[in-house]
């Protein structure tokens, strides 16, 4: 094998290749007798058809096989030569290929440089620990009897006032175009709480039942439905019902229809909660200070085509969780993107430092661990096992359970070791 090399990045560079007619002829006829092994062919017995007769028949196939078969062999030469990792190519380019000639051929290919990690062990890191008050738990069981509220209809109301909770219809217009997935009939809405544009809503104060207005807004640039986002949108509104928010009380009657003996046994079970909750936000401080340590310390280059797979992986992720909530999106806003590109642009460098630190530290997934995995997944869908299984390795996806199996441990693994400091809660601003 006769190659050269061209750097065109600190994560890609060009490989042109000088195959030799020897290389290529012996590729070559391995590759016929692979095709007479598999003929099949009126008037000779499987396996047995000459192999002149063979490359009549299947040459163009064979010439597709040849070609495939010597730049992988010398791609996977070239990995172990230069001892690099390659994770993409591009841009195959090569001349006329014959088997008694040398093929030259050429692609782009992206790498993972060497990655020469700071101090991992004994890195100093912050949690946040949460302690829980008696306004905690009143407020737990406020959230608790708003879960149990109910709307109440006021029949005799006809001004609509603030705070109130109405049932509406809605529709509108981009330029006398319907929006389609902006029309609403006996659409739930409740003043006051923000969810309404505040233009919209000030509209809407103003009315009465049975009456119907329509008015221009001009919808914010972020908006998720993207055929009224930053577009002025003539909107139709009618009132149908006005209804209240009804609560009820801390009462004798609802505890016991919670199944809770006392107001204290009910105090009880909500500090048990909050604790719990406590102690996951706690862990989830604790392990972004850990992951903003690592990225702060080390620095390196990464493929582009990581950054990339990355970003799309987060998009399609992001319009489905809009979907299911009932919001149709086309496409990702630009705000959003910015926001997608921070967390891949984290993502990559975290999966890379972990991917290091497991090589250095021999971390690894046994098989059985990924079992128990595939187990609990067939579990929790009433599935079997062998069919969740299957349709784990039909689309590839093993390799993501050992990955997150082997993350976890990584990081486990630098927590145990961490100098970890404890710290009041960050105010959010």
């Amino acid at each position: 094998m006769s190659y050269k090399i061209e750097e065109i990045s600190s994560t890609q560079k060009k490989a042109f290749f000088d195959i030799d007619k020897s290389e290529v002829g012996k590729i070559y006829t391995d590759v016929v007798k692979l095709f007479q092994k598999d003929a099949d062919l009126k008037g000779f017995r499987k396996g047995k058809v000459p192999l002149k007769v063979v490359e009549s028949i299947y040459l163009e196939q064979i010439s597709e096989e040849l070609k495939t078969r010597v730049i992988n062999n010398n791609l996977r030469s070239l990995a172990l030569e230069e001892k690099i990792n390659i994770v993409r190519t591009s841009d195959l380019e090569f001349k006329d290929f014959h088997k008694d000639k040398n093929f030259e051929f050429s692609f782009n290919f992206e790498f993972i440089p060497e990655i020469s990690l700071a101090k991992f062990k004994g890195i100093e890191v912050e949690k946040e620990v949460f302690s829980i008050e008696q306004k905690d738990i009143d407020k737990a069981i406020e959230n608790l009897l708003l879960n149990f509220a109910s709307n109440e209809e006021l029949p005799k109301r006809k001004k609509v006032s603030k705070k109130d909770i109405l049932s509406i219809n809605f529709s509108g217009e981009v330029e006398g175009v319907v929006v389609k997935d902006l029309v609403r009939d006996n659409a739930l809405i409740e003043l006051g709480n923000e969810s309404l544009i505040p233009d919209i809503e000030s509209q809407i104060k103003s009315m009465a039942i049975g009456e119907e207005k329509i008015f221009d807004i001009t919808y914010p640039e972020d908006f998720p439905i993207a055929e009224a986002a930053g577009k002025v949108v003539t909107c139709k509104v009618l009132v149908n019902k006005i209804f209240k928010k009804v609560v009820p009380k801390l009462n004798d009657d609802f505890i016991t229809k919670l199944g809770m003996e006392s107001k204290d046994k009910l105090e009880e079970r909500v500090a048990s909660d909050l604790e719990r909750s406590f102690n996951d936000k706690s862990e989830a401080s604790l392990r972004k200070s850990v992951g903003d340590k690592l990225i702060k310390d080390n620095s390196f280059e990464f493929p582009v085509s990581f950054l990339d797979d990355e970003e799309r992986r987060l998009e399609s992720e992001y319009l489905s969780k809009m979907n299911e909530k009932g919001i149709k999106l086309k496409e990702v806003d630009d705000p959003t993107k910015d926001l997608i590109k921070e967390s891949a642009v984290r993502n990559v460098k975290l999966a890379l430092i972990f991917a290091e630190i497991s090589k250095l530290e021999s971390i690894s997934v046994p098989e059985d661990e990924i079992e128990q995995v595939i187990a609990s997944i067939a579990n929790s869908q009433n599935t079997p096992v062998s069919k969740v299984k299957k349709y784990y390795k039909d689309n590839n996806l093993m390799d993501d359970i050992r990955v997150k199996l082997t993350d976890e441990k990584v990081i486990r693994f630098v927590i145990a070791d961490a100098k970890i400091k404890e710290i009041k809660p960050k105010s959010k601003k």
